[in-house]
């Protein structure tokens, strides 16, 4: 629905007013960010990992629970299984929290259970079955969640030092000794694990890499447009000083002065302080200005709605403003679609002054940290800031914060 109010006269808190419309909702917070999506899933996958083997291995531990004193079995099974719960569960919400934390806790958890295992040991080996320790099955499984939060070097360390306190254990539970040749099983694992180990070590390179290639492009673009574009402006003003400048001092001579000269240097300043756009594009009304913000709100759809403050004359503003300021609210709506999850609200309030516009594009979404904006997004980094960067006497102010919502205030003042 689009609600258009026409008011005479107009405060400089448009910000707080669509906030205070919109203080009442709160939605989910989600997560956009490729490597953080991509430990999300790999942690996730550990978790069900771990809770698949120790499901698996369950009839290991019923068989041999009489080989340890009774605490152990419970105990282990909490250290293992609890982490890995928390691991599942945190990468089920819309931002997981904590993942290194956890996927340390559970790495730290599997080494704690078998160490307990030579505690808790009664002494009597039993070589009848293949597994006297249920845990020796799969000890480098916390060690590829280290690898995915970043931590390769921990991984390393967790693997070898996991894998030979399983199968140590396991060996002292069938034979109550280390015997050396079958040891060499540990190895053999180690090896199979850091196959997977790899692979995953590659994925986060490979992410991380494409991230930082995609940023550096962005960065090159927009470097580029404002080198061509501050070249035009050289060559708008060099002609200009050689048509208009020079050619006004060369016509001033000795004597009474020629008010044709006055005129001319006159002229000649208006024309220094014009903007190129504004004398190629021309000037659009207010009322023309006001549509396009909204059909920028209707564009969309949903829950969105105007608030438009008129001004009682009739003014124009430059073609340039109107392009840049329509093209970053239509930006900003978009990225509310897109961004700011089901259900959510938006308000688009725009207040119209002799010489100065601001519209805001408020939402009650799930809102994020603008200093965890990565360069490559182009939306924010281009279709707002860059445009009205670009814009003289234009600016750009995102305000948000998780779970809060968040308020983009678009500006113009005559320079």
């Amino acid at each position: 629905m689009v609600v258009i109010d026409r008011r005479p006269q107009v405060g400089h808190a448009a910000v707080d007013r669509v906030r205070a419309y919109l203080g009442g909702f709160r939605g989910p917070r989600v997560d956009d960010s490729d490597v953080t999506r991509m430990q999300r899933i790999g942690a996730r996958f550990v978790g069900c990992g771990l809770l698949v083997f120790t499901l698996v291995m369950l009839p290991v531990t019923v068989r041999c629970a009489d080989l340890t004193d009774a605490w152990w079995t419970p105990v282990s099974l909490l250290l293992v299984v609890g982490p890995a719960l928390a691991l599942v569960t945190a990468t089920l919400r819309p931002v997981p929290q904590g993942l290194m934390v956890l996927t340390c806790v559970s790495a730290i958890a599997y080494v704690v259970a078998t160490l307990l295992w030579f505690v808790a040991w009664r002494g009597v080996p039993d070589d009848v079955t293949r597994y006297s320790v249920w845990l020796c099955q799969f000890p480098s499984v916390p060690s590829i969640a280290l690898v995915l939060v970043l931590r390769p070097g921990w991984a390393f360390v967790h693997l070898v030092g996991a894998t030979v306190l399983a199968h140590a254990a396991n060996q002292v539970g069938l034979y109550g000794e280390i015997r050396p040749a079958t040891m060499l099983s540990a190895p053999l694992t180690m090896a199979l694990s850091g196959v997977f180990m790899a692979v995953a070590y590659a994925t986060v390179r490979n992410v991380q890499s494409l991230d930082a290639r995609r940023a550096a492009m962005l960065r090159a673009a927009a470097s580029s447009a404002a080198d061509m574009a501050q070249e035009g402006e050289r060559t708008r003003f060099a002609a200009m000083i050689h048509d208009k400048v020079i050619a006004s001092l060369l016509a001033v001579g000795a004597g009474r002065s020629d008010p044709r000269v006055a005129r001319q240097a006159a002229a000649t300043l208006e024309e220094l302080d014009r903007r190129d756009d504004d004398t190629e594009g021309g000037e659009v009304t207010v009322v023309r200005f006001a549509d396009g913000i909204r059909r920028s709100a209707t564009a969309v759809g949903g829950r969105i709605r105007t608030e438009i403050a008129m001004p009682e004359e009739e003014i124009s503003y430059p073609t340039s403003v109107v392009a840049a300021m329509t093209g970053t609210t239509d930006e900003a709506v978009r990225n509310w679609r897109r961004h700011a999850g089901p259900g959510a609200h938006c308000v688009i309030d725009a207040d119209f002054h002799d010489g100065a516009v601001r519209i805001v594009i408020a939402d009650d979404g799930v809102g994020f940290d603008p200093r965890s904006v990565s360069p490559e997004r182009y939306g924010i980094a281009v279709g707002v800031h860059g445009r009205m960067d670009a814009l003289p006497g234009g600016s750009a102010r995102i305000h948000s914060a998780p779970g809060e919502g968040t308020a983009v205030v678009v500006e113009w003042r005559q320079p």
